[in-house]
């Protein structure tokens, strides 16, 4: 079963599908260590504003990681992750035309971070 993100992958609980992480090695290391090392050094080279409430949403760019990195990472430092109940993505769909909205039936996304 193929989706347009990815190959589905069944759950840990043989539940609910996980959508794979079908850029990484592409838009973005596929290594766990680099990985983790450029978001970490993009987070923590932005300096959150101390009159800033925490954010509730976020509305970052998409684009690989060597060009969106350091901007996206100036919208994730002003979340607050003790704060955060669920995660819900929203993007838009590259390869077919929508006239609506469409809603993957994953109930979670791989990512070379595990």
């Amino acid at each position: 079963d193929q989706e347009e993100s990815g190959a589905v992958h069944p759950g840990k609980d043989g539940g609910m599908s996980s959508r794979a992480a079908s850029h990484a090695g592409s838009w973005y290391s596929a290594n766990k260590t680099e990985l983790d090392r450029q978001l970490s050094k993009w987070l923590q080279d932005v300096t959150p504003s101390s009159h800033l409430l925490p954010s509730r949403a976020v509305i970052a760019p998409h684009a690989g990681y060597s060009y969106s990195g350091p901007t996206a990472a100036h919208a994730y430092r002003h979340l607050d992750p003790t704060r955060i109940n669920r995660i819900f993505i929203l993007g838009p769909s590259h390869h077919y035309h929508l006239t609506g909205c469409a809603i993957s039936g994953h109930a979670s996304c791989e990512t070379p971070l595990g």
